[in-house]
């Protein structure tokens, strides 16, 4: 063979190559990115961790219209999922350390402006209230709040997961894993 040829020839070679891992590049990031809730729902987690909840709400603007009676979704600003009008499950704003957040509209007569924050994991880890008399602000971390809001984060993710979660075709679950587990595992 003479010299010309073989550059054609592997210029040819590495034209496919590169071709081919873009296209593999391409179908991983759709596989992972289409089927995230089926991933989240059967990644091995730490207890109390809530991979489901925190992948809806980082993935919430790539869902389109909530067909959930009872729920719509905000993404103009805070990723947020409101149930009924009467509280929402959202990424935690700036001005808090949370990262996400079960916010109540309504407040009672003893405290205000309920809020339930969870970490990068979705691990519940305080309630805060302002008192209404004296509007001192207060942070619970007991027992009861965690499963209160739980309670809340449930009403809200575990419809949306039975009706989104569809098994892929491919099944890329040891790749999620890879990239996501540590966020999940105890730290």
């Amino acid at each position: 063979m003479n010299n010309k040829l073989m550059v054609k020839v592997w210029i040819a070679i590495l034209a496919t190559a590169i071709i081919l891992l873009g296209v593999g590049a391409i179908y991983i990031h759709d596989n992972l990115s289409t089927y995230f809730i089926y991933y989240a729902k059967h990644i091995p987690h730490a207890e109390g961790t809530n991979p489901e909840m925190v992948f809806i709400l980082d993935h919430l603007d790539d869902m389109g219209e909530s067909s959930i009676k009872g729920l719509r979704y905000d993404t103009d600003g805070y990723n947020a999922i409101i149930k009924d009008d009467s509280f929402s499950v959202r990424q935690g704003a700036f001005i808090t350390s949370a990262k996400y957040e079960v916010s109540i509209y309504k407040g009672t007569d003893e405290e205000m402006y309920r809020l339930y924050f969870f970490d990068k994991s979705g691990k519940f880890y305080s309630y805060y209230y302002q008192k209404a008399d004296v509007w001192k602000d207060v942070y619970d971390k007991s027992d009861i709040r965690k499963q209160e809001a739980q309670g809340y984060v449930d009403e809200v993710i575990n419809p949306i997961v039975d009706k989104m979660e569809v098994k892929p075709k491919v099944n890329l679950q040891w790749l999620f894993n890879k990239k996501y587990q540590e966020r999940f595992s105890d730290e």
